[in-house]
C-alpha cells in the first residue's frame, strides 16, 4: 500500500466527517494526526486511518461490545453525522429504553452486593434517559433516541443522545443562560419549575441527590461542559475539549 500522508482535509473527505470532529478524535486519541516536521502541517497516515476503521468497523460489528462501550457511545455522540451502531446499544423509542431498563434491573437484583442501591441506579438512569425523550420529542437535530448500554463486569453504564443538550433546553426558559457550563450547573442545582422543559433540570437535580449520597460516580457531557460527580464531593464543572451534540452520561458503581 502507498504510504503517503493526507491532509487533513483528504482525511474527512475520505471517513466523510467534518475538519472539527477530526480535530476533536485528536484531542480524545481516537484518531491521531502526525506531523514530518516541527512546523509542518498535520498530515495522517493511511496505515493509521485503516487502523482505525478497522478498530471501529469491528466495534460496530461485534455482538459483544462491553469493552468498548464508552468509546462507541463518544464516537456516536460526537461525529458530524451519526455512525453505526449495534442495534443492541440504540434504544430508538422511550418504550424500547424502558424495557431494556427493567432487563437492567433484573440483572442488578441478581448481584448481592448490589441489594442496597441497585433501585437508585435504576432511578438515576432512568431519569437521565427519559430526559433524552422528553425534551427532544420532535426537535431531534438528525437522529432520535438514545445510546444505551452497560458492562456488569466494569461496573459501567453509558447513555448518550443525539438532542438539542441542556443549553438549548433551558435557555428557552432562561435566556439569561450564558453557556453549556452555566446551564449544567444550573440543571443539576436549581429547582426551576414544574412545567416542560424546566423538568430536565429538576430531574438532575434528583440525580445529583442520589449520586452525592451513594458510592457512585458520574461523569456528565452536554455541548463542551462536563461535569464530574461522586460520593460526599461537590460538583466539577469545567470546560471540554470536546463539543457533544446532545448529552453523555458514564456512571461507575
Amino acid at each position: 500500500m502507498d504510504k503517503k500522508l493526507l491532509s487533513i482535509g483528504e482525511t474527512a473527505k475520505l471517513l466523510g466527517v467534518s475538519i472539527d470532529t477530526l480535530r476533536r478524535w485528536e484531542k480524545s486519541d481516537i484518531l491521531v494526526s502526525f506531523r514530518p516536521s516541527p512546523s509542518s502541517k498535520r498530515y495522517y497516515r493511511q496505515e493509521d486511518i485503516e487502523l482505525f476503521l478497522s478498530k471501529r468497523q469491528n466495534i460496530v460489528n461485534s455482538n459483544n461490545i462491553d469493552n468498548n462501550i464508552e468509546l462507541l457511545a463518544n464516537e456516536w455522540a460526537l461525529s458530524s453525522q451519526p455512525i453505526s451502531i449495534p442495534s443492541s446499544s440504540y434504544c430508538e423509542t422511550n418504550d424500547i429504553f424502558s424495557a431494556r431498563l427493567q432487563h437492567l434491573e433484573q440483572e442488578l437484583k441478581r448481584i448481592s452486593k448490589l441489594q442496597n442501591i441497585y433501585p437508585l441506579i435504576i432511578a438515576l438512569v432512568g431519569e437521565i434517559g427519559n430526559n433524552s425523550y422528553n425534551h427532544n420529542l420532535g426537535n431531534w437535530p438528525d437522529i432520535s433516541g438514545t445510546f444505551f448500554a452497560y458492562d456488569l463486569t466494569q461496573r459501567i453504564i453509558v447513555l448518550a443522545d443525539r438532542g438539542r443538550g441542556i443549553y438549548a433546553t433551558l435557555k428557552r426558559v432562561l435566556p439569561n443562560l450564558s453557556d453549556d457550563q452555566e446551564a449544567l450547573r444550573t440543571a443539576f442545582t436549581q429547582y426551576i419549575s414544574g412545567r416542560a422543559p424546566e423538568d430536565r433540570g429538576n430531574g438532575l437535580k434528583f440525580v445529583r441527590d442520589i449520586v452525592s449520597a451513594n458510592p457512585l460516580h458520574l461523569q456528565f457531557y452536554t455541548g463542551n461542559a462536563k461535569l464530574e460527580l461522586q460520593q460526599n464531593t461537590d460538583l466539577k464543572i469545567s470546560q471540554s475539549d470536546l463539543s457533544f451534540h446532545g448529552c453523555l452520561a458514564i456512571i461507575n458503581y
